[in-house]
């Protein structure tokens, strides 16, 4: 639900900003890793600061700290492997990711990492392929997924936006309950009223 207005919002916000848009494959406009084996043990051993992300999707992924990092940057991380394939990161920092993670390096020049992470949030799991006893979204098929590029300014915009929305949804869950239901519901009225408008 929280994804599928999300979704909605960026199209309105693409509409309002802007209407032009470059539609092109990830593959073209960002660099894709894969993460490397870190066990359990390693973590216990060389315990440090910098995070090591997995598969999980608890404690925003995170796996354990280390003493070294092999990330250091504005990136996104998603799963390649398990029943929460298809999830998605953003990542900001130094840090590390396992052989069941994937990792985005866009180029910053076209694409914010960000806006690519709102835009994966919704999309990705699309992608996933569900047919076999281990979903898998690999990147040679990330790779391949097409995404609308508005320019910088706009994706700085929507951004924006975005992040405040998602701040205002967690105020919401951490609310009193009372208080958070009717929150809740005066939030659906004015943005469902919105939506009926843009759709007429």
């Amino acid at each position: 639900m929280e994804r599928e207005r999300e979704s909605r919002l960026i199209k309105i916000l693409s509409f309002i900003f802007d209407n032009f848009y470059l539609s092109i494959t990830i593959g073209k406009v960002c660099q894709l890793k894969r993460g490397r084996v870190i066990s359990k043990n390693e973590i216990e051993q060389n315990k440090g600061i910098y995070p090591v992300y997995s598969s999980q999707t608890e404690n925003d992924g995170q796996l354990g700290k280390i003493d070294t990092f092999d990330f250091d940057g504005e990136f996104v991380t998603w799963t390649t492997d398990g029943a929460k394939a298809g999830t998605v990161f953003y990542r900001n920092g130094k840090f590390s990711i396992t052989n069941v993670c994937g990792l985005i390096i866009p180029d910053i020049n076209i694409l914010k990492p960000k806006y690519l992470y709102y835009w994966l949030s919704i999309n990705a799991k699309k992608y996933v392929k569900r047919d076999l006893a281990n979903a898998k979204l690999m990147s040679n098929v990330v790779e391949n997924i097409k995404i609308e590029i508005p320019s910088l300014q706009i994706q700085e915009k929507i951004v924006k936006v975005l992040d405040n929305f998602e701040a205002i949804c967690k105020d919401l869950k951490i609310g009193i309950p009372a208080e958070e239901t009717k929150r809740q519901q005066q939030y659906e009225y004015y943005q469902d009223a919105i939506f009926q408008y843009l759709d007429k």
